[in-house]
């Protein structure tokens, strides 16, 4: 179940990354071409490239976790025999799912308290609550994501510190 499931957000996030880096990327161009070469700008250009962005991190931060990507500290790792390195993964990644429990549920009050007062953006003229949307939906990401790695160091026989860094040489090469 879980690797049909990382194989779907997989797919998914990496469609959104590039679906929002395209989007930063065309316009910002095109924007630099009007200001440069035309002498004038877009006016929307500015929000939705930042809109783009902001989305990009949050779908960034799932994929970091599915990845192993974020910025840890290993020296216990390296220290510790691998039974204890499998908890201390465990214990990580349980505190992970509780830091994305709050994102999950303060991303989604804040999209609906927004949705509820009708703020629209400053050049769009878009409901605001849409632009917030993609917090909550993070925290989904990132609590599964946490589940695959909990499920993974539980299921895989532990290895120590050498180990896993031989078989990422191995995969590099």
């Amino acid at each position: 179940m879980f690797d049909a499931l990382n194989k779907v957000l997989d797919f998914l996030e990496s469609v959104a990354m590039v679906v929002f880096m395209s989007i930063a990327t065309v316009l910002t161009t095109l924007q630099v071409v009007y200001r440069y070469g035309f002498n004038s700008s877009i006016f929307w250009v500015e929000e939705v490239v930042i809109y783009s962005i902001i989305c990009m991190s949050f779908v960034g931060a799932s994929m970091g976790v599915r990845h192993g990507v974020h910025i840890s500290v290993d020296v216990l790792n390296a220290f510790v025999p691998p039974a204890v390195n499998r908890w201390l993964h465990i214990i990580a990644a349980l505190l992970g799912i509780a830091f994305a429990g709050y994102l999950t549920y303060y991303g989604f009050q804040l999209y609906f308290n927004t949705l509820g007062r009708g703020q629209l953006t400053a050049a769009l003229r878009l409901p605001m609550a849409w632009f917030y949307l993609p917090i909550g939906i993070s925290g989904i990401l990132l609590i599964l994501r946490y589940l695959w790695v909990i499920h993974e160091a539980w299921t895989k026989p532990p290895v120590s510190l050498a180990e896993e860094l031989a078989a990422e040489k191995d995969k590099l090469v």
